[in-house]
């Protein structure tokens, strides 16, 4: 299934540590991006992670004993299994690619030029998905389509359902949220 699909069920994404992972799989959420995880944790959680039917990312920049190279994604495809990855790093998402999971390139943009470097980034890396922080900054996002073909994800200092309307109003696909209070809403 493409991030596309995904996202039509219901456009909020649970943003959450592993701690909260059950929370987060019970939720009304659409997806999962595991965060602040370590990988003996993963270990020990790989079944319910490869037979979750949400989908689950893992947020591979923040775990800890997982270092951002192409083993890594060669033994998270064998070992953990997840749906995908969210990074930073271009070459962390051909590598992820390259072993057949989704991928998802998180972006800050802060001024112009970061905006700029972030079309160019994901037009080269070619992720299936971007999340754009901080997540309160719709008014760009129909610039962003205009130059890009992926879904866009909104995430990052989101606290209210107010903010979650916008975003999803202003041509944003979806929403990451950390708030489990936030993560049953939702949306058409």
């Amino acid at each position: 299934m493409d991030l596309g699909t995904m996202l039509k069920t219901n456009r909020i994404i649970a943003a959450t540590e592993q701690d909260r992972l059950g929370e987060a799989l019970d939720s009304a959420a659409c997806a999962i991006l595991l965060m602040y995880g370590k990988l003996t944790r993963l270990m020990e959680e790989a079944e319910a992670i490869s037979q979750s039917e949400k989908p689950i990312f893992l947020h591979t920049d923040l775990m800890n004993g997982l270092s951002n190279d192409k083993e890594s994604f060669r033994f998270l495809s064998s070992y953990i299994k997840p749906t995908g990855i969210v990074t930073t790093k271009g070459p962390m998402i051909r590598a992820a690619k390259k072993e057949g999971m989704l991928t998802i390139q998180r972006v800050f943009l802060i001024d112009t030029t970061s905006l700029t470097t972030t079309i160019k980034n994901v037009q080269e890396n070619q992720p299936d998905a971007i999340e754009i922080m901080p997540g309160i900054a719709p008014s760009i996002i129909s610039y962003i389509k205009d130059h890009l073909s992926q879904p866009i994800i909104l995430g990052g200092l989101i606290w209210n359902l107010q903010q979650v309307e916008e975003a999803l109003a202003s041509g944003a696909d979806a929403v990451s949220l950390s708030r489990p209070e936030m993560w049953n809403h939702l949306t058409g």
